[in-house]
């Protein structure tokens, strides 16, 4: 492989302080270290193609120049397209000494395969199973919309929501939820309030409602459900959808739905030009952007991750004209759900200040996890398709038939198996997007004592699983376990899969 050093960008940085603007009360008084420790290194990889055109070179440089204020080494790489193998990037990962990892890719490269490949080539950096470092795609319909992605500094403390599916409403100064529940009411707030619920008649337009609540709400985070395409995400079950056309969203009432089909399907198969004359003949009104920095969980969505090689495809609409600085979606079908609804579980049940990037990544943990407690076999299985199909039962059914395991157990498998290289994270990941915590806390808060020790306490009664992403390399790195009964302990994270407290109960860990 014929891996080119960016100049300049292989540093040893001057270690100046994070910038850090407290999320929650728990961030207020405990905030995260203020340098990078030795040892904690972002690695970025170029794909070929972004490396040969300066614009989106620039993407790489603007990642390298932000992170070098914070990480001790900052590396980039170019990955030939030709030599694109997990082992071929885990080999530079490894180089690299990467904790973080992000990956400029064009859209027009992106599809669920390449999903598949990165999840992959992260778990292959040393011998355990799990995931090696944090990693995300950094893409955009244009060099200059993923340039703002990867200039993102300031962290995002996230007040207001616009769902399509039932979220609490506790934490947020305004929310808007337009359920998927029967007949799809809607429930809204503002000022932590009592959400009210407004009920639409059939046909009404909900897809109207999404629109106007994105473009004048500044919603900050949005969180889907129901049925959704690489080129469409409807409000819940046919109530109307939205789609991309001209580097906008457009709404599309449920009447209209009947004229969807044939653009949709040549989307499909790379020609969004029908989807532009759709918005022109039916003049569909197109939603405005308001420039708000937000981020995009499409928990309950199939393929709405998958960019589907298209720079007009949803995601990258929504990484570029309505400015999310981080998305994450299925790149195919889903059914099991545990890599969105548990990334979306994680992001708001778990500690004070967990950035989104940390709940995918550690959820994706637990995922590994419950699959090597099924059968460490199942690790050696891997589900490549677009969909499930007969050579993905072919490969896993020998594998279940070694088990003496129940049925219900098999669906597991069949579904963590499904669920494990298939949710995409777009953005930086070393960028920090998290749930205000000030009206709501989550059920944890974490202090730490230096870099090997931690207090984690309950801000209520709670039994359920919990997870803490270490703030250096060395806390875990050149450790060998910790003294937390029942704890998995990893080189850059711990899992908790039950822990149980009473509200004001402790429990410290040290890490040896």
């Amino acid at each position: 492989m014929n891996n080119r050093h960016l100049p300049l960008l292989l540093l040893s940085a001057a270690l100046l302080p994070f910038t850090w603007a407290p999320c929650a009360r728990a961030e207020a008084t405990n905030p995260p270290p203020q340098a990078a420790a030795a040892g904690d290194a972002y690695a970025i990889i170029c794909s070929e193609a972004a490396w040969q055109d300066p614009a989106w070179r620039a993407v790489a440089e603007a990642l390298a120049a932000k992170h070098s204020k914070s990480f001790s080494r900052v590396s980039c790489e170019v990955l030939e397209q030709s030599t694109t193998s997990p082992a071929d990037i885990a080999a530079l990962l490894r180089a690299a000494g990467a904790r973080y990892a992000a990956f400029v890719i064009k859209p027009e490269e992106l599809s669920h395969a390449e999903v598949n490949r990165l999840h992959r080539a992260t778990r292959l950096v040393d011998d355990d199973p799990w995931g090696d470092c944090l990693w995300g795609i950094v893409t955009g319909a244009r060099a200059e919309d993923a340039l703002r992605i990867a200039g993102a500094e300031e962290p995002l403390c996230i007040k207001r929501l616009l769902s399509t599916t039932n979220v609490s409403h506790a934490p947020f100064e305004h929310s808007c939820c337009i359920t998927d529940w029967t007949n799809a009411p809607v429930l809204s707030q503002s000022g932590y309030t009592e959400p009210a619920t407004q009920e639409f008649a059939e046909g009404e337009g909900r897809e109207q409602l999404f629109g106007e609540q994105l473009a004048t709400q500044k919603p900050q985070l949005l969180v889907t459900s129901s049925h959704a395409t690489q080129f469409n995400l409807e409000m819940p079950f046919g109530k109307g959808l939205i789609f991309p056309a001209n580097g906008r969203f457009h709404e599309l009432t449920a009447a209209q739905m009947k004229h969807f089909g044939r653009p949709l399907g040549a989307a499909m198969a790379g020609n969004t030009r029908l989807l532009a004359q759709l918005a022109d003949t039916l003049k569909t009104p197109a939603i405005e952007p308001d420039g708000e920095p937000r981020v995009w969980l499409a928990a309950g969505n199939c393929l709405f991750g998958n960019a589907q090689r298209s720079a007009g495809s949803m995601v990258v609409t929504a990484l570029s004209a309505y400015t999310c600085n981080q998305v994450v979606g299925y790149t195919v079908p889903s059914w099991y759900g545990k890599g969105g609804w548990g990334t979306l579980s994680l992001l708001f049940e778990n500690t004070d200040g967990t950035p989104l990037a940390e709940a995918w990544y550690l959820n994706n943990q637990f995922i590994l996890h419950e699959t090597l407690a099924i059968s460490p076999a199942l690790l050696g299985v891997e589900f490549n398709d677009a969909d499930m199909g007969p050579a993905f039962f072919r490969s896993i059914f020998p594998v279940l038939g070694q088990q003496n395991i129940s049925q219900q157990k098999a669906r597991e498998a069949i579904g963590l198996v499904h669920d494990r290289d298939v949710v995409a994270f777009y953005g930086d990941p070393a960028w920090r997007a998290a749930v205000d915590s000030s009206h709501c806390p989550r059920p944890f808060r974490i202090e730490w004592k230096g870099d090997k020790q931690f207090t984690i306490t309950a801000n209520s009664d709670r039994k359920g699983r919990c997870a803490v992403w270490f703030p250096h390399a060395a806390t875990g790195r050149d450790a060998t376990g910790c003294d937390a009964p029942g704890a998995v302990f990893t080189n850059d994270f711990i899992l908790f899969p039950e822990l149980e407290l009473k509200k004001g109960e402790s429990l410290t860990v040290t890490i040896h």
